[in-house]
């Protein structure tokens, strides 16, 4: 087993102004290149651009900071009644088949009834 020498280089963390910041990302809005192409020309992460854009884009031009933006309230309609025929107080059981078929019966309905319905409706 042989030891790699290891290289440390101190001072590497670059600096840079807000000039060169916003120049970098011209070039990196261009749609004639991609913003790998741009961090990789500078010596730069891809990902250290688009938080550099987003820095940018918080900031108004006199140093301060931008509100978050607000929601806007939304009012929805109430859902539509499926069963518009149901009267109000009954208990409903509806079933669906395969087909498209469905079938509805208040609760208390003879069993032998409803299997008949449903076995006709699947045609056995």
């Amino acid at each position: 087993m042989t030891n790699s020498p290891h290289v440390v280089v101190a001072g590497t963390r670059r600096v840079w102004s807000p000039e060169q910041k916003r120049a970098i990302l011209a070039e990196a809005n261009d749609p004639g290149t991609t913003a790998s192409e741009v961090a990789r020309r500078h010596g730069l992460h891809s990902s250290l651009l688009f938080r550099w854009r987003r820095a940018l884009l918080t900031e108004q031009p006199d140093g301060t900071v931008t509100a978050p933006p607000s929601f806007i309230p939304l009012a929805l309609p109430p859902p539509a009644k499926a069963t518009a025929d149901v009267p109000a107080g009954s208990s409903l059981i509806e079933i669906e088949l395969a087909g498209g078929h469905r079938v509805r019966a208040a609760t208390g309905v003879d069993l032998t009834l409803l299997q008949g319905a449903i076995a006709a409706l699947l045609g056995r």
